[in-house]
């Protein structure tokens, strides 16, 4: 048989769990810094592959069916070498061959799949260090050597480089790991067909939809300072597309992570765009959050939870902003400044319960506040002051900052004492009511999630209190980082997931995503740039809640 050197050299076809044209790389697949390839269960999970090679030279036939796994080179399921000059010996061959293939595929667990929706889209699950899998029946992606969780890094990719040169130990290590989780999973077959029922995989409790960063604007297309393409007017289109896939799914609520249009809306003359007469009397700013509300408002069948971000504040007071993404904005005492945060409850049938806790990252800042009066503004200034030597000419500048510091500019904000406290008082009110919780957010809070430009001030006080209840917080959604990002926090076990932008998505592309609930994990599938990926519950096995196993899993 032809070596595998040979057969690389001659070219392959690889089937890693994607459809045929499907982008192999690229943003789509990227989260600050990973490599751009595609992820299974986790970064020491055996991710088999079925690969299909074809040769022919001088009237003999070859046909390598086989699979690879991901971290530990080539295992042939079947070689066939047919030398003949008959066609349809050689056409038997292949078809023989093919069918034996998909057999082995039906009969083997070892295999995943992970293309679920859209375009370049991995699962990611994540585990605690030094936790067992979760049930299989629970969660069929689990595998059973896999003790780690994954990180989106770089160090992911010298992990999973090297898939041709591994021992004959390591390969029968694997086989024994593949052998007993077979095993297993014919055990847990044995389960009462109701419960059976109730765990299968696929079928969520219910769905939601999730888009950040439209910032929509009535000028052509330009770029970010740091020079990303910008897709302006196309935003609107792919918010729109967006709200009618929601709406056409049922999914029960929408989340709208913020900046849903660019400050550049008022400078539309300037950007190239056509402004409104003088006469009109209507302010540009407010016209464009208009259009898109009118955009979302192709989605009826549920609420849509706002957040807001810097580039709503560059055009609206927050008195307007509240009005028009219906934030229910409190005046603070003891100075009465506006601040926009709230919490939303989801109860299902089956006696599940899920809030959301949607916090203003901008309460602490400098845009929107006012100069001679504002206590908050005076307290945004002091930061930058003491933080960022480019303040106040170059306010925006992270230039000269290092690391965590870089978060030190004035498209930031922070979380103040009295959001802070609502905060701890919301979480102990849901931990009592055995509800589970999505925490909501503009900014990222966890650093490694994101670029660290875009963090909250000060994310270290708001994950003191995340880290307390993290029986009850699942994950955390933001955006702002237009590239998007995760990382799940080493101390909580909390998920913290930035949602990729829909400005930067050129058409035909539209970048959003549906987050499906189940009892034990959450599943992300994304289409555009939006990565897709699943998060597991297993930190929230907590022992208050011991005494009932199904409650625990429940959200």
């Amino acid at each position: 048989l032809v070596s595998t050197h040979d057969v690389s050299s001659l070219g392959r076809c690889r089937l890693s769990g994607c459809p045929v044209g499907a982008r192999s790389g690229g943003r789509n697949q990227r989260h600050q810094g990973q490599s751009p390839q595609y992820r299974t269960s986790s970064s020491q999970s055996q991710c088999q592959l079925l690969s299909t090679y074809w040769l022919a030279s001088k009237g003999s036939f070859l046909l390598r069916v086989g699979t690879i796994p991901h971290t530990s080179g080539r295992m042939h399921l079947l070689k066939v070498k047919r030398r003949s000059d008959s066609k349809n010996n050689y056409y038997r061959c292949c078809v023989r061959a093919v069918v034996f293939a998909f057999v082995c595929l039906e009969l083997s667990d070892s295999f995943s799949l992970p293309f679920q929706h859209g375009s370049g889209q991995y699962h990611a699950h994540s585990r605690m260090p030094g936790q067992k899998p979760a049930d299989p029946l629970k969660n069929v992606s689990a595998k059973p050597k896999s003790t780690s969780m994954l990180r989106r890094s770089s160090s992911l990719a010298g992990e999973e480089s090297d898939t041709n040169h591994v021992s004959d130990n390591k390969r029968n290590t694997q086989q024994a790991a593949w052998r007993r989780q077979k095993s297993l999973t014919l055990q847990q077959s044995k389960v009462s067909e109701s419960h059976e029922e109730e765990l299968r995989p696929g079928e969520p409790l219910f769905s939601i939809g999730v888009l950040a960063d439209i910032q929509y604007a009535p000028i052509p297309d330009g770029f970010s300072y740091g020079g990303m393409p910008r897709y302006y007017r196309h935003a609107l289109v792919a918010a729109r597309d967006a709200a009618r896939h929601f709406q056409r799914d049922a999914v029960s609520l929408v989340i709208n992570l913020g900046d849903i249009i660019d400050g550049k809306c008022q400078e539309v003359e300037e950007h190239g765009g056509i402004p409104h007469p003088p006469t009109s009397q209507i302010d540009p700013g407010a016209h464009a959050v208009d259009e898109v509300l009118e955009a979302l408002s192709e989605y009826q069948h549920g609420p849509i939870l706002h957040t807001y971000g810097n580039h709503e504040l560059y055009n609206l007071s927050r008195e307007d902003i509240g009005k028009k993404l219906n934030i229910p904005f409190r005046a603070e005492e003891p100075h009465g400044e506006l601040v926009g945060y709230y919490s939303h409850l989801v109860e299902q049938d089956d006696g599940s319960k899920l809030r959301f806790v949607v916090l203003d990252t901008y309460d602490i800042a400098m845009m929107g506040r006012c100069k001679d009066s504002s206590v908050k503004r005076k307290l945004a200034e002091k930061l930058l002051a003491k933080y960022n030597p480019n303040f106040p000419e170059n306010e925006n500048s992270p230039e000269g900052l290092m690391g965590n510091e870089k978060r030190f500019v004035a498209f930031n904000g922070g979380v103040d004492e009295p959001q802070l406290e609502w905060l701890r008082t919301t979480l102990q009110e849901a931990k009592q009511n055995r509800e589970r919780v999505i925490v909501l957010s503009h900014q990222p809070i966890l650093p490694g999630s994101s670029s660290p430009v875009c963090l909250i001030w000060n994310y270290h006080d708001v994950l003191k209190v995340l880290r307390d209840y993290s029986c009850t917080v699942i994950a955390s959604f933001s955006g702002h980082a237009h590239r998007g990002g995760y990382q799940r926090d080493d101390e909580s076990g909390i998920h913290f997931r930035v949602i990729e932008a829909i400005l930067e998505s050129p058409d035909p592309h539209r970048t959003y995503g549906f987050v499906d609930m189940h009892h034990d994990r959450i599943v992300v599938r994304g289409l555009g740039d939006c990565t897709s990926a699943t998060y597991d519950f297993d930190h929230m096995h907590d022992e208050s809640h011991s005494d009932n196993r199904m409650d625990t899993a429940k959200i």
